[in-house]
């Protein structure tokens, strides 16, 4: 029988004889420590050999000073013993115990004066002298120092000689924590009693049944512990969504849902002519700014587009055509070659729309809907609501009959499709889009309409150079990724949900993203 078992079978036997047991008196017993029999008890009380009630217990106990007077003297008593009968003066007395009056310290650079502190050891003398004096060790008389009788005892030595037989509560305990020379301890340890399936000895519960035990019949005698059908499987560890991407998932499928394609956009730098000059977006427009635009030093200039495009776009900017005048400037090439990091994803809606052109060309005219969600930078001040990369969800859609009316009714679907009912268009202007219309919705934690997207019909200005004919329109929209994050998550400031700031515990326990059409 190993050393574990017997252990086991001594404390059953203990409680054979007696309705409980006390854990610490068992360690005890047993000559071992009380956090190993712990491991012990919960062995049988797994197996419903005993039950356990966890108890706790103050006791007094000595402090670091309380061991060390304990072994030596009280500071009291040392003060006593260093005073000569003839008596001595306060300064000499400091003085046999290594105390100066006045302590010199070196200041930090700078500072021509030393400063004077006093000595830190004369805290703790005059303590020891305090109380040397209240218990009739010494006393002082026209600044001499004498002692009071010779052959005192040490009376707080002597306390703590008697320390086992102090009661808690007591008014010697009181002294002894008022000195801290002793303090209140708790202690837990567990009342022991019988189990359901209480035995004199110990059989070991087998985890499983084994071939071998089947085949030569040990499982007769063999004792099993009971399955838990119920146990849920260890966790699994692995990475977390982050409640942008559930929610930029879950766009995702609502726009394939209604048959759109999803456009190419892992292209974070471009060009300014796709950015803005395609776009029909005049090169002077405070837009392409420093301030508003992250330009690009390493490259600065982008490679050549096709040359009969940019002809195009140059005549379109700089004469007009379709009908306009254009803007009437020296239209650059220089500056639409700089290299950017894109402001927006139609950046890729004028690529894509310049690649269904040329299809047009070989196959045919045949309708087209696309979607972007991505990236794009600008240069923006921080604060609770922006940051200077955010993500843009864009819809593109390509017909002959492509209208104003039709984009609001797509529009409202997808929004319905997220919860969102309560719309409002209104008015307003982009250099690359006419009529064009801000989308506002209802915030239910506001209780007031925000703007949540911007849409329109794309000039003619901007088909025409892309090669697109007459009698195709093309419609768009785009909204933030972030903002609607921040209402579904209850999220109140941007930072901290990208960033540094983001904590990980609240991307692991973050709830799935569902939204409910209404």
């Amino acid at each position: 029988m190993d050393q574990k078992q017997d252990h086991t079978n001594q404390i059953l036997a203990q409680l054979e004889t007696t309705e409980s047991l006390s854990s610490l008196d068992v360690a005890k017993s047993l000559a071992i420590n009380h956090q190993e029999l712990v491991g012990y008890l919960l062995q049988l009380e797994s197996a419903n050999y005993i039950k356990t009630e966890g108890l706790k217990q103050d006791y007094l106990q000595l402090t670091e000073e309380g061991n060390t007077i304990l072994n030596s003297q009280s500071g009291e008593y040392e003060i006593y013993q260093k005073v000569p009968n003839e008596g001595i003066s306060m300064a000499e007395l400091q003085k046999l115990f290594g105390i100066e009056q006045i302590v010199k310290v070196k200041q930090e650079q700078g500072d021509k004066k030393e400063k004077q502190v006093e000595d830190p050891k004369k805290k703790q003398f005059d303590l020891g002298f305090g109380n040397a004096k209240k218990m009739g060790y010494i006393k002082m008389d026209k600044g001499i120092i004498s002692k009071v009788g010779n052959d005192l005892p040490d009376k707080i030595k002597q306390e703590l000689q008697q320390f086992n037989n102090i009661k808690l509560g007591s008014a010697q305990a009181k002294l002894l924590i008022d000195r801290k020379l002793a303090m209140i301890s708790t202690i837990k340890y567990f009342d022991i009693k019988k189990g359901n399936k209480y035995a004199p000895k110990f059989r070991e519960q087998l985890a499983s049944l084994t071939t071998e035990q089947l085949l030569n019949g040990d499982w007769k005698n063999c004792d099993y512990k009971s399955i838990n059908l119920k146990a849920e499987g260890e966790k699994i560890s692995m990475g977390n969504l982050h409640p942008l991407l559930k929610v930029r998932k879950q766009f995702s499928q609502i726009l394939i849902g209604l048959g759109f394609e999803e456009m190419p956009t892992n292209q974070f730098v471009e060009s300014s002519f796709w950015n803005f000059d395609a776009l029909f977006q005049p090169q002077k427009h405070p837009a392409r700014d420093a301030h508003d635009t992250f330009f690009c030093s390493d490259p600065e200039y982008s490679e050549e587009v096709d040359t009969q495009l940019r002809d195009k776009v140059k005549i379109m900017h700089q004469t007009g055509g379709v009908g306009s005048i254009g803007y009437q400037y020296e239209w650059s090439h220089e500056e639409a070659r700089k290299n950017i990091l894109r402001t927006h994803t139609t950046a890729v809606s004028s690529k894509m729309l310049y690649r269904i052109a040329q299809q047009y060309k070989e196959k045919g005219y045949f309708p087209k809907k696309y979607f972007s969600i991505d990236k794009v930078f600008r240069n923006e001040t921080l604060d609770a609501t922006h940051l200077a990369e955010f993500h843009q969800i864009e819809g593109v859609v390509v017909d002959k009959n492509a209208s104003l009316g039709q984009l609001m009714g797509i529009i409202r679907e997808f929004f319905r499709q997220i919860g969102i009912n309560k719309l409002w268009f209104k008015p307003t202007y982009n250099p690359y889009t006419e009529p064009s219309m801000e989308i506002y919705g209802y915030h239910p934690v506001l209780k007031k309409k925000v703007e949540i997207g911007n849409s329109g019909v794309f000039r003619p200005e901007m088909l025409a150079p892309l090669g697109l004919p007459e009698d195709v329109n093309v419609i768009a929209w785009g909204l933030g990724l972030e903002r609607p994050t921040m209402i579904y998550y209850d999220i109140r400031d941007i930072r901290t949900m990208v960033g540094p700031e983001v904590k990980v515990e609240t991307v692991r326990s973050n709830p799935f993203c569902v939204f409910e059409s209404k």
